[in-house]
């Protein structure tokens, strides 16, 4: 703990103009997380996942000369979307765009007009992300990011892409970026959060991204990950669903020696509905935690999940899900499924499904399978001429394509078949030599 409050320290000295309210945020949080204490094997939710690499190791917060000297336009998911580039948790304003009906804000301005989106207390809103120490660590240190307003009534008609890249340095640097979305009445966007590491480097990263959904408010959120082997990625994605919002969420990482992402949906107004899906793809000894809590606060909501885990070598995936039921809540509909696809012998998975009903007239199910490729399914597909590699990958390529069956933008479509591609073909080729 003593070298993040030494890079604390320093933040506080080297930003002494910072809103004197923003530093008494950072300085309670920190004693909240001091208090806390980073995650062990007694704290249920994180049991599985061993973080002594980030809670010993030393990472120094990303400086401003921490840029490259060049960076080339980034490839970006959808070549169609208004890029927001980030480079080693620097804004880069000359490789970025902002459409019209969209409001941006930094971290500071935005606090001094949402101070509760930033709160650190016990209320029932925020209780959760208070026994979240990755969380009190973000708003500690948080260095990055930016606050995003769609207007009321606004239909944003291209998807925006959040790229944040970490590039060549030469040391172990972190960044803490905090994200903020609201959409307003009646508005619609898609959002891609893309992280990729372009470095044989270790870092850390510690993302924090909330959503807040106001009435009749549609958003499609694709996040992806794609980082190097050496890199740690600790993330929240935080929504909160006014009545009539519609949320449809897919996620996709690819890469880190250590992964854990949060995802917390609250639903706080009636008729909301939730699609959220996740794949992860994991290989070498990779670790990929996914930890998923979908609150149902009101009447009259759907909640849908769907989680994927296909896992080879000597690889250790996680999933924790939970669907909560408030009390006097009543026509909740909610699903929660996680399927997992073992390529090795030595591969592990660790899934833990569950349901917390308070209220009765409700619709709740919940599922978890775990296994290898169906021999029969090779059989079928060897007995019509393919060889048996091939095979392997057309079944997992179909196993894995069944989560994004609801993307409709094709060319996001298109770069994820792609990517389960190259990781499939990395995979086979690994298993060659």
């Amino acid at each position: 703990m003593t070298h993040y409050q030494e890079q604390l320290t320093s933040l506080l000295e080297n930003n002494i103009e910072e809103n004197e309210d923003i530093r008494s945020l950072r300085l309670n949080a920190f004693d909240s997380l001091k208090r806390l204490g980073f995650p062990t094997k007694k704290d249920e939710d994180w049991r599985f996942t061993n973080f002594s690499k980030i809670q010993d190791g030393y990472f120094r917060l990303s400086r401003p000369s921490d840029l490259p000297n060049n960076f080339e336009s980034p490839k970006l998911l959808n070549d169609n979307s208004y890029p927001i580039v980030i480079i080693n948790g620097h804004y880069q304003p000359q490789l970025s765009k902002i459409p019209n009906g969209i409001s941006v804000f930094s971290g500071s301005d935005d606090f001094k007009s949402n101070p509760h989106s930033y709160a650190i207390d016990s209320n029932k809103a925020y209780s959760s992300k208070m026994k979240n120490p990755f969380y009190l660590l973000n708003t500690s240190l948080m260095n990055s990011g930016l606050c995003f307003e769609i207007h009321e009534n606004i239909q944003i008609e291209k998807p925006i892409e959040i790229f944040f890249c970490t590039s060549e340095i030469d040391d172990t640097i972190m960044n803490h970026p905090r994200f903020h979305f609201r959409l307003n009445k009646n508005s619609k966007a898609t959002i891609i959060e893309h992280y990729r590491g372009q470095t044989e480097q270790s870092y850390f990263i510690n993302t924090v991204s909330n959503f807040e959904l106001q009435e009749n408010a549609h958003l499609n959120h694709f996040r992806f990950q794609d980082e190097n082997f050496h890199s740690n990625h600790i993330s929240l994605s935080a929504y909160t669903l006014n009545k009539y919002s519609n949320l449809n969420c897919n996620c996709l990482s690819i890469g880190s020696e250590l992964y854990r992402h949060n995802i917390k949906v609250d639903f706080t107004g009636s008729n909301g509905f939730a699609r959220v899906n996740g794949l992860s793809l994991i290989d070498s000894n990779r670790h990929h935690d996914l930890n998923v809590i979908v609150n149902h606060l009101d009447n009259s909501c759907t909640s849908s999940q769907l989680f994927k885990f296909i896992l080879s070598d000597s690889s250790t995936g996680v999933f924790n899900g939970k669907v909560i039921v408030d009390k006097d809540t009543f026509q909740t509909n909610a699903n929660q499924t996680n399927r997992n696809l073992l390529l090795s012998s030595s591969s592990n998975m660790n899934s833990n499904p569950q349901l917390e009903i308070h209220a009765e007239d409700v619709k709740c199910s919940h599922g978890s399978t775990t296994g290898q490729i169906d021999p029969e399914a090779l059989f079928y597909l060897r007995s019509r001429g393919i060889s048996k590699q091939r095979a392997i990958e057309l079944v997992v390529e179909g196993f894995a394509k069944e989560v994004f069956t609801n993307i409709k933008d094709d060319n996001i479509q298109s770069r994820v078949n792609q990517k389960i591609g190259q990781w499939l073909e990395s995979v086979s080729n690994h298993d060659k030599n």
